[in-house]
């Protein structure tokens, strides 16, 4: 491979498009304990926003089934819904990894604020929806940058294009 690109390799290059903001409201995580591969954690996803390109309220219901652990990245899986400002529903099953310092992942996880430069936080949300108008949703990658927050998460939602 040369210096030299053609228009296949251009179109090899991802680009990403904002497309949404997602700020999260949890409850006070459910301890369930040392499973052997981390601490497991239920934290129940109670209310939120959602901006952009689509903009609603997220629903009650949800919940981030967590993978605490210190040394390696914390595996989360949040599985909620939203809907829309048009009465539109979405579901949505984000899975990510997020990863600190061990000192700063156990003030994370006794729901301290830490500088979001320490940790690094990022998942792939995937969609589904009834909805013909946000078909798009269920049509590309998206991927999200995450910043957790002592009452919740914000995150920011790409395409992959």
């Amino acid at each position: 491979m040369g210096a030299d690109r053609n228009h296949d390799d251009e179109l090899l290059d991802p680009s990403f498009e904002h497309v949404m903001d997602l700020d999260i409201e949890v409850a006070d995580p459910i301890e369930i304990g040392e499973t052997g591969d981390g601490q497991r954690r239920i934290i129940e996803i109670t209310s939120g926003t959602v901006s952009g390109r689509v903009d609603g309220e997220i629903l009650p219901g949800g919940a981030d089934y967590q993978l605490y652990r210190t040394e390696r990245p914390t595996e989360l899986v949040a599985k909620y819904a939203f809907e829309t400002d048009d009465g539109a529903r979405v579901y949505v099953e984000n899975r990510g990894i997020r990863w600190a310092p061990p000192t700063v992942s156990e003030r994370i996880r006794d729901g301290e604020s830490v500088d979001p430069a320490e940790v690094y936080f990022r998942s792939v949300p995937e969609f589904e929806t009834a909805d013909p108008d946000l078909q798009w949703l269920t049509r590309s990658i998206f991927v999200a940058t995450g910043v957790r927050q002592p009452n919740g998460v914000k995150l920011a939602v790409f395409r992959v294009a």
